[in-house]
Parts: C-alpha cells; structure tokens; sequence
C-alpha cells in the first residue's frame, strides 16, 4: 500500500511595505545654455534597475530622471530646455525576508520641486513612494489517493488555488517616427516633448503577451526661421504588439503594471534630407504578473476497521483570486489662474499621473482614494513665451465586493487613460481625468496536507465491546464518515443497509449500523 503523490507549487505574498525617500541634488546648468530666469514646466519619472531580496530586507536601486522647461534671461526672453537624473537606493526592512524569496517594487515620483538658486544652479528635490511586495514560493508533496488501499476508506478534499506561474519584469520597445505637417516650418531644436501610455490593455497568448493601446507624444520646438514663433504638436499612435512570456497560456489571468522608462525624442531627416520627422524611441517597462487557478484533489483523511491509520499533515498555505475587477473613477475640477500667472491665451497640452494613497477595507466594500497631479502648459499674454499651472485632483472610489477580512490581500495597478484641459475663460481651466483601478483581491487560505501514514494494530478490546448492530439517532454534525469510523463500519455498508442514495444525513434520521 503506498500513497499516489502530486507536487503542490503556489506562491503566496509573505508581507507589503511601504517607505518614502527624499532625494536632494544640486545642479549647476552647462555653458552651451543660456541662463535661468525661472522655471516654466518641470516632468519626472522613475526607472527601477534592480530589486534585490536579502536577509530581513529588500534593496530597491534606481535613477529619477527630470527636465525642466525654463525661461531665459534677456531682453528677448526664450526657453529653453534642461535634464538630468538622481541615482538613488532604498534599502526596506522585511522581517523574515530571505534571498529565496521575489520581490516585487513599485516606486512612484509623488512630488518633484524644482527651485533657481542663481541663474547657474538649481536645486532638485523628490520624494519617492516605494510600495514593496515579498512573495514565497512554496511547494509540497501532497497525498492525491491510496495504491491498494483494499478495506480502507478514504475521504477527499478539493483544493482551489489561484497560483503565480509568472512573476517577472521585462522591456517592450516603442518606436515611432511622426512627420511634420506641411504647414509648420522644419524643426531647428525640440524645446520640450512629453510621452505618456494611454488605455493599455494586455492579454495572455501561448508564450507571448498581447500588448494593446495608445502612446501620446507631444513636442514644443523652434523652427529653423527666427521670425516664426514656437511651434508645438500632439499625435496619438497606436500600439499592438506581442512580448515573448515563456510560460503564458492563452485564459490565465494577468496583472501587468506597465509605465514609460528611459526614452528619447530626437529630430530626424525626411526622404528629402529635410528635419520634418520626429523620431520617438522609449522603453516601456512592465512588471508582469500571470496567475492560473487550479483544483486538486487531495487526500484529507483515512481509516479502516481493521488497522488504525495515523496519517502525518503538514500545514499548505495558498491564495484564492476573490476579485478581479477594472474600475474606472472620472475627476472633475475647474482652476482659476493667479495674476502672476497672466491670462490664458490657448492650452497646449496637459500631461500628468496618478497615484493611489490608500486602501481601506470594509466587510463588503473597498475605498480608494489618490490624486491625479496635472500640469498644464498654455500660451499666455504678458511677457512669458509659454507658461505652466499645476493642479493636485483627489479622487476617492468605492468598490463593492464579496465579504472581506483585514487578512485578505487587494492589489491595485493605477493608470491615468483620459486627461484632458478646456479654456472656461481668459483666467479658468477645466480639467477631467479618468482613473482606470486595475484591483485584484486575494485571499489567504490553509489546510492540512497528508504527507505520510503510519499502520498500527487496532485496539481489539474496543472493537469487541462494540455492538455487533447498533439502532442510531443521527445527531447534529453527523456524517455518514464520521458514523462509520466510530462504530468500526463502512460508509458503503451504511448506504446498503439503510438504502441511502447520497451522503448527505439530516438531524433526526435513523440508521441500522453492522460492524465490519
């Protein structure tokens, strides 16, 4: 008699932190730029390099790269354009963290100040939110059934688990090239430029990852005539393309975070050796997640009349998927410009991000709440060639779900899919936005596994004293499993004697039990 086995793998999320870190530089602007008067427009992202499990803690090494649009000093005031980037590394503490274990970052720039120390210098500060996420990989060597298991009864249990086949991060490469509109003059320099994804969805195929949605690209730039004034332009393209997952399945559920990393926008030549094409290449960088649920039948208990099992557990931990819901949350807000900020002539273009502050969890529902922080560049009257208005939009969104416990595990991936800025007045902007909440709940479950049995002899004097049929009243919590083990008996032989069509027993019944 031996046990039929199965190797049991799932992956189960050991502990969320969450830490904050300041980054403070100084930057002194290089000869070939022209002098700051003050800064217009500033833009920052985050490009995570590496994610490194260690003992009781997770290492997190990556760069925020900025760019400021600023005007310049002089009687004929210009604007120009100024980048650079901040290494940093944060070291979070995870109690019970080992290298073996995944870990997972997601760091967002939650605020970005950008101060003129003197028209040479500039200060950059930043404050970088670092949600951290440990996940164990665990594995079993479950019991499934009994080989020649002859005069022993087994009960069963279904075992429903949601298990991460893949968990990693990868790179999809964007390119583009937009031409120039035959009434806009030939490109001299690019001022500024500003990329963001819009309405990406993805999809598992077999070993690939389907990747659909929008990149908006919009670029300020001085044309080759002095004359002209500064010219800007939007387009909207279309992405489709399919990543290499070794592993994905075509049906399995995937959670793909995905955002723009290191990039360039560049002029290039057209057929007719003229600077009318503007080239677009980004990484876009994506933290992929794939789950697959799958049931097992595994064996959950064993006895016999004749023989006394003792069976040997160990304790299985895995995760359920309980939710897996796109909501979408619409931000409206109306901003009134100061008198420093002069009057609004024409809105160029509005760009930003989102972020998601908390999460707090009721028995049937899940409150989110975040900001959506805007920039809006427009024309204005006065002396300024173009100037910049922020705006900070909280929203707060409610999710009905499936009764929750403070245990339970909910992932949200935000993504900002609409945003755009309406001239109300001379002196008021209208933004809306649209919030797309990608949330997924988990919940955390355990069972005895069966791993190994031990055979003893029964104690026959037990046996003995036991009647050889016994008249039986079926009490509450009864089962036909639970009946048959006491009285040294067998389910079938119950079923046979009191002609049982099913299992199942009601409080009250009467049975006629004969001992084996």
């Amino acid at each position: 008699m031996d046990f039929c086995r199965k190797d049991i793998h799932t992956s189960i999320l050991k502990a969320s932190k969450y830490s904050q870190l300041t980054i403070d530089e100084d930057f002194n602007v290089p000869d070939s730029k022209e002098d700051i008067d003050k800064v217009i427009a500033k833009d920052g992202y985050i490009v995570v390099d590496e994610v490194v499990s260690e003992e009781n803690r997770v290492r997190v090494i990556g760069e925020v790269f900025f760019k400021i649009l600023y005007k310049t000093v002089g009687e004929k005031p210009d604007i120009e354009v100024y980048e650079g980037s901040i290494p940093f590394e944060d070291q979070v503490n995870v109690d019970g963290m080992t290298r073996s274990n995944v870990a997972d970052s997601q760091c967002r720039l939650e605020d970005l100040t950008v101060s003129v120390i003197n028209s040479r210098k500039i200060e950059v500060r930043g404050l970088i939110g670092n949600a951290v996420s440990a996940y164990e990989d665990l594995k079993i060597n479950a019991a499934t059934d009994l080989e020649n298991g002859q005069g022993i009864e087994c009960q069963y249990k279904k075992i429903v688990s949601t298990d991460t086949i893949i968990s990693k991060r990868d790179v999809c490469k964007i390119k583009e090239e937009i031409d120039i509109p035959q009434n806009k003059p030939n490109i001299k320099c690019i001022m500024w430029s500003s990329v963001e994804l819009r309405n990406i969805e993805t999809k598992p195929l077999d070993n690939k990852l389907s990747i659909r949605g929008e990149i908006e690209i919009f670029v300020v730039y001085k044309g080759q005539e002095e004359h002209l004034p500064i010219q800007y332009l939007f387009s909207v393209r279309t992405i489709s393309r399919e990543l290499e997952c070794s592993g994905a399945k075509e049906g399995m559920i995937s959670e793909v975070d995905a955002f723009l990393g290191k990039g360039d926008v560049c002029i290039r030549s057209d057929a007719d050796g003229e600077d009318r094409v503007i080239g677009v290449e980004y990484n876009m960088d994506m933290n992929i997640k794939m789950y697959e649920e799958q049931e097992i039948n595994i064996l959950h208990d064993m006895f016999s009349p004749q023989v006394e099992i003792i069976p040997e557990t160990s304790e299985f931990c895995y995760e359920n998927l309980l939710i897996r819901n796109q909501a979408k949350a619409k931000i409206t807000q109306r901003k009134r410009l100061t008198a420093s900020q002069g009057k609004l002539l024409q809105i160029c273009h509005v760009y930003g991000s989102v972020d998601v502050d908390d999460v707090d969890i009721e028995e049937s529902k899940i409150h989110i709440s975040g900001v959506v922080k805007t920039s809006v560049l427009y024309i204005s009257s006065g002396d300024d060639p173009m100037n910049c208005m922020e705006l900070d939009m909280p929203f707060e969104y409610s999710v009905d779900s499936v009764p929750l416990t403070r245990e339970d595990s909910v992932r949200i991936i935000p993504s900002l899919d609409q945003l755009s800025a309406v001239m109300q007045s001379s002196e008021e902007v209208e933004i809306k936005a649209q919030v797309n909440l990608g949330i997924s709940v988990f919940s955390k479950s355990k069972t005895e596994v069966i791993t190994d049995m031990k055979l003893v002899p029964i104690d026959y004097e037990k046996k003995a004293a036991m009647p050889g049929i016994v008249g039986y009243i079926v009490k509450k919590g009864d089962t036909l499993w639970s009946i048959a083990r006491k009285y040294y008996a067998t389910t079938e032989s119950i079923r046979s004697i009191n002609n049982l069509d099913s299992d199942n027993l009601k409080e009250g019944d009467r049975l006629v039990i004969v001992k084996s």
